[in-house]
């Protein structure tokens, strides 16, 4: 009987035994499971993560990219009006130093006429000749008018083109900071 006993104490320590084991084993596998699910979850998190990022990201090269373009867009207008500025002034000043010529050679003819070109002249030539001189000096007067326009003329384009090289210049510095911020 003692024997069985023993037997029977074994068997039950045996069944136990196997049962804490196998308890055991299930809480072990259990634990890793629920590990790889937490991780699971956090690598889903990292991921969801790190595309919100990526599209962020994405967002704003394609807003540099928008700023990049219409800057140029900017650039490129702004050369070709500082460009037509440059030709109008160009112009202006031929037109200013073919004026001067005529109005130089206007002054000559009037200075003469009143230094006495007419004195010499017949009576009747004389009514002609100061007809000549009066016409000379209204010439001279057109001219200088002309010539004033058109240094007022200068003037303005010369300022308008100062102003329009700083805004040009004002685009290539956010070009430049542009392509900062893309670096």
């Amino acid at each position: 009987m003692l024997s069985r006993r023993i037997v029977l104490s074994g068997l039950a320590l045996v069944a136990v035994a196997t049962m804490i084991a196998g308890g055991r084993g299930e809480l072990l596998s259990q634990a890793p499971a629920a590990a790889r699910a937490e991780t699971g979850d956090a690598a889903v998190t990292a991921l969801v993560a790190e595309v919100r990022a990526l599209r962020t990201d994405l967002a704003e090269a394609a807003r540099n990219q928008l700023r990049a373009q219409m800057l140029m867009g900017r650039v490129g207008m702004q050369e070709q009006r500082l460009a037509y500025l440059d030709k109008q002034r160009s112009d202006v000043i031929t037109q200013l130093a073919v004026q001067a010529q005529m109005t130089s050679g206007i002054r000559g003819q009037v200075q003469n006429a009143d230094a006495g070109g007419c004195n010499g002249v017949p009576a009747e030539q004389r009514r002609d000749c100061e007809s000549m001189a009066t016409m000379l000096k209204r010439q001279l007067a057109d001219q200088d008018a002309r010539e004033q326009q058109l240094r007022t003329a200068e003037n303005e384009l010369t300022n308008a083109l100062s102003a329009e090289q700083a805004r040009w210049s004002d685009f290539n510095a956010r070009l430049d900071e542009l392509e900062r911020a893309i670096r």
